[in-house]
């Protein structure tokens, strides 16, 4: 007999019986679920649509809303961080000021980490995280009447920037190192976190396009606003979970300002420190990461930009499809990172991903005076850079304390990040004194160098996890 007749079948004998038609409505609904279970009959299309979420996001609402909102947030911030260097690019003509600008982004990981890092370990997360919010908002207002007033001087525009960063270093670090483990459990942490960074590398292919669109457009009063508009959904997000803070295991968080003193942040800093200075993994990993952001083949660099955008003569919207590109690449090499990682373990998939980084680096040098060749090189480098970041943040969430996560991933920063201000003083020197091959030569090095401490973080990773799996086996025994 076929299915719609035995369905109406029923159906017809329920309304026999007497039923309401309320209740009618709903027994359909539910005889309908059973018999196309029961038959092996596809479902309608409104029921069928709940299977093509994972598991992790059909069954972890809170988390899919916490994904949903970071990722909107997110778009905005990076779109903001590509319009700024375009921004000063444009207005100013100056690779100086292009380093200035990109100091200014990157100058908060370095200079403020002590200050994060404590507030993170010490106070009400879920303050923080909606302060930190309101914050930025207020600080990207302050450049809707700078843009309009058509103001010179450049170092108001990077003291807000400098603000509107530490500001968000303080939210990231609470959403990425506490919150993402609080909300999931550990078996399922390695896919909380896939989908986590596959959302950052997909806001890293559409944050250059929006910002390229609106620049080319309107300006960069559109980036802002459009910017101000996405911090709504991390604002809501926060407000909406109360209970926010027993999750991060504050149970009774207090509401009392705590005074802050310079002895208790240095102590702080110095235990994070300390922590760092004692690991056999993160003592090579800090160099390691060094190495990596001190190189100049990287996006939104000074010796990127004004290869493309300056020497090559690339408009906004030109510059930002070779972001995109590279964005691109990256996003294709994270979604092949974790088959990668499971073939092939952690020291080779790390290793390997490392080398592929700083081998098609080479194709800035070999083809340097041939823009699309050269953007399509150091694109490619990015699938490998993608390997090395999944790595990187598997071990500073897995090998890290909990209840130290914001001091010492802080002070990680603090030491692997301040590369990047430092190099953007090196850039503009290397480019207008040796000219900006020798600045490609530069950043190459550097990722050499990346690839030789790679295979001593790895090690040490093999290492650890021997002696950790030697010492369980000998306290079961």
């Amino acid at each position: 007999m076929e299915f719609k007749t035995i369905f109406r079948s029923i159906v017809s004998l329920r309304i026999e019986c007497g039923a309401t038609q309320q209740r009618t409505a709903q027994k359909e609904n539910i005889l309908l679920k059973l018999l196309c279970f029961r038959i092996n009959s596809p479902l309608p299309r409104k029921i069928e649509m709940n299977r093509y979420l994972p598991h992790l996001l059909r069954s972890n609402s809170v988390f899919k809303n916490f994904l949903l909102a970071s990722t909107v947030s997110m778009l905005g911030s990076n779109v903001f961080d590509v319009a700024i260097p375009v921004y000063v690019a444009a207005k100013t003509g100056s690779v100086y000021a292009l380093a200035a600008a990109t100091v200014a982004l990157h100058l908060p990981f370095f200079l403020m980490a002590p200050i994060t890092g404590y507030l993170v370990d010490n106070f009400n997360k879920r303050k923080i995280m909606l302060y930190s919010d309101l914050g930025q908002v207020v600080c990207l207002f302050l450049f809707i009447p700078y843009d309009f007033m058509r103001v010179q001087a450049l170092w108001p525009l990077l003291l807000t920037v400098f603000v509107a960063k530490t500001l968000m270093i303080l939210f990231e670090t609470v959403a990425t190192f506490q919150l993402i483990p609080a909300l999931v459990s550990k078996r399922e942490l390695s896919q909380a976190n896939a989908w986590f960074l596959s959302s950052q590398r997909l806001i890293q292919i559409l944050g250059p396009l929006v910002a390229g669109i609106l620049m080319a457009s309107v300006g960069i009063t559109s980036c802002i606003v459009f910017n101000i508009v996405s911090f709504s959904a991390t604002l809501y997000f926060v407000l909406k979970m109360r209970n926010l803070n027993a999750l991060l295991g504050e149970e009774r968080p207090s509401n009392h300002w705590r005074t802050v003193t310079l002895g208790d942040i240095a102590s702080n800093f110095t235990g994070s420190f300390k922590f760092i200075w004692s690991s056999s993994i993160f003592k090579p990993f800090v160099v390691m990461m060094f190495l990596w952001n001190f190189s100049s083949i990287n996006p939104n660099h000074p010796t990127i930009t004004h290869y493309f955008m300056i020497l090559r003569g690339f408009g906004a919207q030109e510059f930002t499809h070779v972001l995109t590109l590279i964005g691109t690449m990256g996003i294709i090499g994270f979604v092949m990172s974790g088959k990668v990682y499971q073939r092939f373990g952690f020291f080779r998939s790390f290793v390997g991903g490392t080398l592929w980084m700083a081998v098609f680096s080479v194709s800035s040098l070999i083809f340097f005076k041939n823009p699309v060749a050269l953007a399509l090189g150091v694109s490619l480098s990015k699938i490998g850079s993608s390997l090395l970041s999944m790595g990187t943040f598997y071990l500073r969430q897995t090998h890290i304390p909990r209840a130290q996560m914001g001091g010492i991933n802080a002070c990680l920063r603090m030491l692997f990040m301040s590369a990047t201000p430092i190099s953007c003083f090196i850039q503009p020197v290397l480019v207008e004194y040796l000219g900006s091959f020798w600045s490609f030569f530069f950043g190459f090095l550097c990722l050499g160098g990346t690839a030789y401490l790679a295979i001593k973080v790895a090690r040490a990773y093999q290492q650890d996890v021997v002696e950790t799996t030697a010492s369980k086996s000998k306290a079961a025994a």
